[in-house]
């Protein structure tokens, strides 16, 4: 309810001077008012209270919404009655801003002093017609000193009126009240000064008061989450109200804080009642009685769970998901271990799941809680997981040339390639994707700070343990975890997408709080192509059932080469492959495997390697491999320009002849240096049945020495004692 108007200046009333404009006693006033703007019968100039003009003027009130329903209320003072008239003010309903289209409600004398009636007007484009008529006001006389109040409403197609001397109570029932159907559109409310003729009166009327109709509409909410926000909302009808109260079935009203109330619609947030079935209801603050109630909804009694987070990697995105029982949240928030609750953004809920993506935590064990925005007593905890290192991570030294790298991944196809980290804290974990990984699995070596070596089959986890001596060693702030893949099976796919016998790394797990540092590398980088003598196949002997057994590429001529030129080496290579046949495990021939690391997956070259060495031709036989080797060499001196290649000759001398050809033949033979490894493989030192492969301990004491000792000449410094000497001041910094 308010107060548009109030003035008990019974001599001044609404006369003014000029058109259009408020009397000066218009002291309290409220809203926008237009006055004697037009002239609804003669030439009238002036408004209200006028003395040479008695008939017609109007003051309505524009500053207020317009609505089709509305109720108009006030209160005045009869200057004086006689049979045939009565000097009143007269309300106008649904008015238009011209004035063109409305009603009218006047009160006349029905010629009985004291006994007064109502005249009902619809004006339809400009015109009055004159609608109806009421009898005698039942039951009261009405004298000329009395003060009244009119109160009159347009409801749908009904127009109400009923009008009370103040010395009485309000009737209540309607006096009077019409059906008509012209005017429906909504409009203003205001006053009207009429005096059929007669002459001039002062009049003054006080507390104009335009209030809305009952008219509140409460939208019925849907299962709601017992105890959680939920949002109440409907619609009104009539003007602004100030605000709202509200109550859960008959427990009494209480405010409703901070309700959004404007165009006819409101809604505010309230905490959902005990499970249950419940109504809800809402009134104005204003007028109490103006109230409305929705449908029966229902509470339930929510839950949440959260799914344990797998193959986390710290500062990646992570999922976080699980499912939800009740009525689905309005949002969700989310904590990591007993940090403060966060918005969870951008959260898919629907369904009875839900799942959102957020940065994962540090490095170490955590847990995961999610509550529910709008019911915070609905909460769930996942239980623990790992945030590991990422694959990706700068700290991770990586074997050149025989790692694809991704930040979620590093997949090699090689046995041989190795990686290396510091890491602070006293656990140690290495997290593999083993879900497309054929059998036999590939197996690989751990050591941490120097211990000895561990051999481990792959799997999703390994646990990998500090040495006694430097676990809880103030002294050994940081230790170094080396990890190498021993051996992959030559049976099974390595090359293609699908199951394959490839290593997925996926990260490391480590205790809460830890940090990595990156451990400085060799300053030179090797690059070694080769087939199976390359890969270390049967380095242990035939007798193991599965060639992964047999097989450690950490016992390979390849392999070695890096302790012993002070280098970074990229061992790559597929047993049974050669320049004119394919490799075991789907691998394409050498020249056209050179550049890939498996297929679909390039091999990078952007920091060349500062030798590339090359060991091919025992599997070709006696095909002629000049033209494809020619290629090949074509190939990598045009990606690695200026840097040497070594090619060996095949410890059997296969193909020796063809491989020198082919240099002799290639775009720059100068960049190509032939290795005569004539007698550098002794089988009586240790060779399979076939004296093709050597043995591991030939490898490590014979082979690889003499291969790095004919290397030596074509690497910066020439592998001299000066050379070696700068490289150890390299890895000590």
């Amino acid at each position: 309810m308010t107060i548009y108007y109030t003035s008990n200046n019974g001599s001044t009333g609404f006369d003014v001077t000029t058109s259009g404009t408020l009397p000066s006693s218009w002291a309290s006033k409220t809203g926008t008012w237009q006055v004697g703007t037009t002239q609804l019968v003669g030439s009238h100039t002036r408004s209200f209270g006028s003395a040479t003009h008695g008939d017609g003027d109007a003051a309505l009130l524009t500053g207020i919404s317009a609505v089709a329903d509305m109720q108009v209320s006030f209160s005045q003072k009869i200057p004086g009655l006689t049979a045939t008239m009565a000097p009143m003010l007269g309300v106008l309903l649904r008015m238009d801003t011209g004035y063109a289209n409305g009603y009218a409600i006047l009160v006349d004398q029905t010629g009985t002093l004291g006994a007064l009636r109502f005249l009902l007007f619809k004006r339809v484009g400009g015109s009055f017609t004159f609608l109806s008529s009421s009898s005698a006001i039942a039951g009261i006389t009405f004298a000329s000193t009395d003060t009244v109040t009119l109160r009159a409403q347009a409801q749908g197609t009904t127009i109400s009126m009923k009008l009370w001397p103040t010395r009485i109570a309000e009737p209540a029932a309607w006096q009077f009240s019409a059906t008509d159907s012209a005017i429906t559109a909504a409009g203003y409310c205001g006053l009207y000064y009429a005096l059929d003729g007669a002459g001039a009166a002062s009049m003054a009327v006080t507390d104009v008061v335009v209030s809305d109709l009952p008219a509140v509409v409460v939208a019925t909410p849907g299962t709601m989450v017992a105890g959680g926000a939920m949002t109440v909302s409907g619609t009104y009808a009539g003007q602004d109200p100030p605000g709202l109260n509200f109550q859960f079935d008959s427990a009494g009203y209480s405010a409703a804080a901070s309700p959004t109330i404007a165009a006819g619609a409101f809604s505010f947030t309230a905490t959902a009642p005990a499970a249950g079935s419940h109504t809800v209801s809402v009134q104005e603050t204003n007028n109490t009685a103006i109230t409305g109630t929705s449908g029966s909804f229902t509470t339930a009694t929510g839950a949440v769970t959260v799914t344990t987070p797998g193959g986390v990697l710290s500062g990646q995105s992570m999922t976080v998901s699980g499912t939800y029982s009740g009525a689905a949240p309005t949002g969700l928030n989310y904590r990591f271990d007993s940090a403060g609750y966060v918005a969870a953004s951008g959260a898919t809920i629907g369904g009875g799941g839900y799942s959102f993506t957020v940065i994962a935590p540090g490095f170490g064990p955590h847990t995961v809680s999610v509550q529910e925005a709008n019911a915070t007593s609905i909460t769930a905890t996942s239980g623990g997981f790992t945030a590991n290192v990422a694959p990706n991570d700068a700290a991770i030294a990586y074997s050149p040339y025989n790692w694809n790298i991704q930040s979620t991944a590093a997949t090699t196809a090689n046995a041989g390639a190795y990686l290396r980290v510091l890491f602070t804290g006293g656990t140690c974990a290495l997290a593999f994707d083993v879900t497309a990984m054929a059998s036999p699995a590939t197996q690989i070596w751990w050591r941490i700070d120097n211990g000895p070596w561990t051999q481990a089959t792959l799997a999703a986890t390994i646990a990998c343990t500090v040495p006694a001596a430097t676990a809880g060693n103030a002294d050994v702030p940081y230790h170094l975890l080396e990890v190498v893949v021993k051996a992959m099976t030559e049976t099974q796919n390595r090359w293609n997408a699908g199951t394959s016998t490839r290593l997925v790394f996926t990260g490391i797990g480590l205790a809460a709080g830890a940090a990595v540092l990156a451990p400085l590398t060799a300053p030179l980088r090797v690059l070694a192509y080769g087939d199976s003598i390359t890969e270390g196949v049967r380095t242990l002997g035939e007798t193991a059932a599965s060639d992964t057994d047999r097989n450690d590429a950490a016992m390979g001529w390849a392999y070695r080469l890096g302790a012993l030129l002070g280098a970074e080496v990229g061992v790559v290579g597929f047993g049974a492959q050669g320049l004119s046949v394919t490799g075991s495990g789907n691998v394409p021939v050498l020249g056209g495997s050179w550049n890939a690391q498996y297929a679909g997956a390039s091999r990078g070259f952007s920091a060349a390697p500062d030798l590339v060495v090359i060991n091919i031709g025992t599997n070709d036989g006696a095909t002629n491999t000049v033209v494809a080797m020619t290629a090949l060499l074509n190939n990598l001196i045009s990606t690695c320009p200026a840097r040497p290649i070594a090619v060996l000759r095949p410890f059997n001398g296969a193909q020796a002849a063809n491989l020198q050809a082919a240099i002799a033949a290639c775009s720059n033979p100068a960049a190509c240096r032939w290795v005569d490894t004539t007698g550098f493989f002794n089988t009586a030192f240790g060779a399979d049945a076939l004296n093709l492969h050597p043995s591991g301990p030939n490898n490590i004491a014979r082979v690889a020495p003499l291969i790095a000792a004919a290397l030596r000449p074509f690497l910066a410094g020439g592998g001299a004692p000066g050379f070696r000497a700068g490289f150890q001041r390299s890895l000590l910094g």
